[in-house]
């Protein structure tokens, strides 16, 4: 039972990551879709994530995983950075709202900053792929 179960969540991990790596893709064409698009991939790689549990003691295991869930954590913050840029459009044609809290969200929502946290998750997600493989074969 517990085969099946590992092989249904790597499969929807990997469904969840080649709709995040289409939908970011497809973002920078600016297809009103694709934020959607990536955001339900986002959420399926993210849950994939963290449903993978490692139940050893290897502490380097248990850093890179939490690794990997920090890096999920960071694309599922890219696609809300994402559905930012219509706030960005109505921050600017507002120019009543003033203050602080005005400046922070412009700047928060300041052209590509979904870029930055895609980056940020994607370099996460790479190298504990390439460790926990690394480890894995070691240990055979």
């Amino acid at each position: 039972m517990e085969n099946r179960e590992s092989r249904l969540i790597e499969s929807f991990t990997t469904v969840g990551g080649v709709m995040l790596i289409a939908g970011a893709a497809v973002y920078i064409t600016g297809w009103e879709y694709a934020p959607y698009f990536y955001l339900v991939g986002s959420l399926m790689f993210a849950a994939g994530q963290f449903a993978d549990r490692y139940m050893g003691d290897d502490p380097i295991v248990k850093r890179l995983r939490f690794q990997q869930v920090l890096g999920a954590v960071f694309l599922l913050l890219t696609a809300v950075l994402m559905f930012s840029a219509p706030l960005h459009n109505r921050l600017l044609a507002d120019m009543g709202a003033g203050g602080k809290l005005r400046s922070f969200l412009l700047e928060l929502t300041r052209k590509n900053n979904w870029i930055v946290t895609l980056s940020i998750g994607a370099i996460f997600e790479l190298y504990t792929a390439f460790r926990l493989d690394h480890i894995s074969k070691n240990q055979d």
